[in-house]
């Protein structure tokens, strides 16, 4: 039923970024009517582009609301009607992959598409009353540095179980 859908999101400058004297040229670009974005490498005349179209295109100045709207409720109503899903996010360290994920539980605004979507089963299934009962399970892992960590596990992340990523090819 579903396939693979690449959504892009680019973060707003952080304060650091803000605060710097320094002019920031723009290394990354949204076109969000085209689902494109441009990377920029190099200055002036020596500067090359990368254009990558994809299915979804967040600007830095999207809401949580609209990327879990857009982007993840789709995914939601699939895993209601029985499908099994996937939703990761992938990128550099500071690029807003956990602010996107989780944001801030306790602020509507700034809820993270995690929360919403756990909002979002829950609450549709109270609603059915052709559910007479309901298995719910997910997984919350952290894959850095080839090590995989169990969000989701006892204890804080330092603590819980780690396993490492090891790719076998034969040939």
């Amino acid at each position: 039923m579903a396939s693979v859908k690449v959504c892009v999101r680019l973060r707003p400058l952080n304060r650091r970024e803000k605060a710097s004297t320094s002019n920031h040229i723009p290394v990354v670009t949204t076109n969000t009517s085209q689902s494109s974005v441009t990377i920029v490498k190099g200055l002036g005349a020596k500067s090359v582009q990368h254009n990558y179209s994809v299915d979804q295109v967040f600007g830095s100045f999207s809401e949580q609301e609209e990327v879990f709207t857009n982007a993840v409720l789709p995914v939601v109503t699939q895993v209601l009607q029985g499908y099994e899903s996937t939703v990761f996010a992938y990128g550099q360290t500071g690029t807003g992959k956990t602010y996107t994920m989780e944001g801030d539980v306790t602020s509507e605004q700034h809820m993270g598409v995690i929360p919403r979507s756990c909002l979002e089963i829950f609450s549709k299934l109270a609603k059915q009353d052709k559910y007479v009962a309901s298995k719910v399970s997910c997984s919350y892992l952290e894959i850095y540095n080839e090590e995989i960590v169990d969000l989701l596990g006892n204890g804080g992340k330092k603590k819980q179980k780690k396993g490492r990523i090891c790719i076998h090819v034969t040939g």
